[in-house]
């Protein structure tokens, strides 16, 4: 990674698998600020699989909203900044368009390596097909078989702490090699070697030069210990490499970018590492990027990122997978209005193939945001199982959470605020206090691939504005029947208006006037067995609050947030919340 830059003016470009957006930063009295956005469909499928036309037509955006001249004559981008204003000084470029990257993961230990090798694989975009470990009872002759029949991209082999296993190792190794020779030399897949490092230069001579090989660091370089952040950055390359056979325009980005393409995942969780470094290191910090074809979550515990990337969940070309973790019934349970199992399976197909329409009707809006909580739930409730237990890692309870990041066009293009709430507050279930943010620009990303040659671009812009708070959160924990007060408050705001006190009751969910730029201290008496996050169950406390574009939020429905079983009284429940949150009159 090149070292930091002086310079003014960046331009970033995120190519998504809908959308390609390209945002242009320039310093504004002293601090760097979001002058312009773009955003046009993409163009890396059908029938130009080219990126490249469509980061142009993004750019043509800002040209047009700025008067700033950001190509010359061959189009080219102008870079820097000349005297008379043209170009720009520094350009980042994040993608997650592309095929799907076929992968087999092969490695030692079915708990050790192989663990470690496929949370590798859920963090970025790779799709795993076959996996071969060392007590896999089937014979080498069948392994290979099932390589080659498999067709993969890529395979990624694993085994081994530094210094450790060799025999074993070089064993799978053998075996990958002859695999990959059996294969024509233009559909060898690439191989990525993230296994003992005292082994690399011997690996990379069984291969020689003919098979495409990437040593990549050791994702379990000793028995106790995981590191997969090193070893992501390798594995980012080489699927660009994949996708870069089959879509054009990734070279020119690349070399645009002088080093700074990345994956879009990644320079997401990138900022979510960041803010659990500034904020509250006793909390969590929760990001999710609910895509078209795929859905990202990213949490980190004071500076450590647990991120995964879920190919089979999204709101476009990936949500029919939904169905294999939810039922029809279940999206029905989310609806405020009545459809049948058929409507909603035709919508989800529909979308599947079409992923860049969007909802016209009200009937299609609501069952836009039933798949779109129930996408969150799936995703976050997967990616629990690999955080670290006293972070809730298994457990159905999200552990405290400050603040929880949101991006996506679902909740972007919400027609009222309250929806894209709504659907967060349904399908994360935040506990205790929290701040949903929404990222409605889709800078996220951005902001990741800057932080490598600009990080005062990110640490200013996501105090600038750019980025909108839906609201502060309360979200008792505990249980009593519907009715019973869970707890007391009272609301002084900042600067004079009316001050707010009062009960909120079990199963209700309330929404108090405190605007974006506002602040308040509030002040909150849990009723016994009820846990607002002040040490335990029944322990008052006080704490300053900012308000947001919905309100101060306090959501007493429970946790977990159950739903009846009667499909008339869900829908009841629906409309009500809707109601109750702003979204609906």
């Amino acid at each position: 990674m090149a070292s930091f830059v002086d310079a003014d003016t960046l331009l970033a470009v995120d190519v998504g698998s809908v959308n390609t957006r390209a945002s242009l930063f320039d310093v504004v009295e002293g601090r760097y600020r979001l002058v312009a956005t773009g955003r046009v469909p993409s163009t890396a499928d059908a029938p130009l699989f080219d990126v490249s036309e469509g980061v142009r037509q993004a750019m043509d955006r800002v040209q047009a909203v700025t008067g700033r001249r950001l190509v010359d004559e061959s189009e080219a981008l102008i870079m820097p900044v000349t005297s008379d204003g043209l170009g720009v000084d520094v350009f980042v470029a994040t993608t997650s368009a592309g095929p799907k990257v076929r992968t087999v993961l092969v490695g030692l230990m079915p708990g050790v390596s192989m663990e470690s090798a496929r949370r590798l694989a859920e963090s970025t975009y790779l799709e795993v097909i076959e996996s071969i470990d060392l007590l896999d009872r089937r014979k080498d002759e069948e392994h290979i078989d099932r390589i080659i029949a498999a067709r993969p991209d890529l395979i990624l082999v694993a085994g081994g702490t530094d210094g450790g296993a060799t025999a074993s190792v070089l064993r799978m190794v053998e075996l990958v090699r002859l695999a990959v020779s059996l294969i024509s030399e233009d559909l060898r897949p690439r191989v990525v070697y993230a296994g003992n490092q005292h082994l690399a230069a011997t690996v990379a001579e069984r291969f020689g030069e003919r098979s495409p090989l990437a040593i990549a660091p050791n994702i379990r370089p000793s028995l106790l210990q995981e590191d997969l952040a090193p070893t992501r950055l390798r594995l980012a390359e080489v699927i660009a490499e994949v996708r870069g056979e089959r879509v054009g325009g990734y070279e020119e980005l690349r070399q645009w970018s002088g080093g700074y393409l990345m994956q879009t995942a990644d320079a997401f969780g990138r900022v979510v590492r960041y803010l659990s470094e500034v904020y509250d290191p006793a909390k969590g910090v929760l990001g999710v990027d609910l895509g078209a074809s795929h859905t990202t979550v990213a949490a980190a515990f004071a500076g450590d990122l647990y991120m995964n990337v879920w190919s089979d969940l999204g709101l476009g070309a990936s949500l029919p997978g939904l169905l294999r973790h939810v039922d029809v019934e279940e999206v029905q349970r989310w609806l405020p209005i009545e459809a049948s199992p058929s409507v909603i399976r035709d919508y989800i197909y529909n979308k599947g193939l079409s992923p860049g329409t969007v909802p016209v009707e009200g009937d299609e809006l609501h069952l836009e945001y039933a798949l779109a909580r129930l996408s969150i739930q799936a995703a976050l409730t997967r990616a629990q199982r690999g955080w670290p237990a006293e972070w809730g890692g298994g457990s159905w309870l999200l552990p405290p959470m400050e603040p929880i990041v949101a991006s996506g066009g679902a909740l972007a293009r919400a027609p009222k605020p309250g929806y894209a709430a709504l659907a967060l507050l349904d399908g994360l279930q935040p506990t205790g206090i929290s701040t949903l943010i929404l990222d409605p620009y889709n800078l996220a990303p951005a902001l990741g691939a800057a932080a490598g040659p600009l990080p005062m671009v990110t640490v200013q812009v996501l105090n600038s504005g750019s980025f909108v708070s839906l609201g502060t959160v309360v979200a008792p924990v505990g249980r009593a029947k519907v009715g019973r007060p869970a707890l007391r408050l009272r609301l002084e705001r900042e600067g004079g208006g009316e001050d707010m006190e009062g009960v909120v009751r079990v199963g209700q969910l309330v929404v108090l006037p405190l605007r974006q730029g506002e602040y308040a201290n509030l002040t909150l008496r849990p009723e016994r067995g009820f846990d607002v996050g002040f040490g335990g169950p029944g322990r008052a406390g006080a704490l300053r609050v900012s308000g947001g574009v919905v309100g101060l939020i306090i959501d007493a429905r429970g946790r977990p947030l159950t739903l009846p079983r009667e499909l008339d009284r869900c829908r009841e429940l629906n409309r009500k919340w809707l109601h109750d949150i702003g979204a609906v009159t």
